[in-house]
């Protein structure tokens, strides 16, 4: 090889050690974008999945207060279930007169933690919101 042939060689190594330093930060960025898309999905279905959890417990219910705590009850385990991290969480129960074939409604809005992920410049907490309708038993007994 020439004199002329080697430097051109060494100027390809750095050039390649350049686009990886320039690179390097952008892949990270996007994984970190990646995993907060995964969060964000994951938490809406299990917001949702909780919400489903305390409409059905409330149909098996006699009364609207007996309802509501049951509700709030499956709500907790069923976000516990899914090691969603909610700092806090709003049920609300629309349960009606719980008569057979009617319909209980959950709307469930959960604040999510996002702060594993402040690289990113994202609030540290999301508001995620999810609901249910579940049916009261047809052939369920009347009280």
């Amino acid at each position: 090889m020439t004199g002329r042939e080697l430097r051109l060689q060494g100027e390809q190594r750095g050039s390649a050690a350049l686009e990886l330093a320039v690179l390097t930060p952008l892949l990270i960025l996007l994984v970190l974008l990646i995993v907060l898309a995964h969060r964000l999905t994951t938490a809406t279905q299990a917001v949702d999945a909780a919400a489903h959890a305390g409409a059905r417990a409330a149909t098996l219910e006699r009364t609207p207060e007996q309802a509501r705590v049951a509700a709030e009850g499956a709500v907790a385990d069923a976000l516990r279930t899914h090691e969603l991290s909610c700092s806090s969480h709003t049920l609300t129960l629309e349960a009606g007169a719980l008569e057979p074939g009617g319909t209980v409604r959950a709307e469930l809005t959960c604040r999510a933690d996002l702060s594993g992920l402040t690289g990113l410049g994202v609030p540290l907490h999301r508001d995620v919101e999810g609901e249910a309708d579940a049916v009261v038993d047809v052939y369920r007994g009347r009280p």
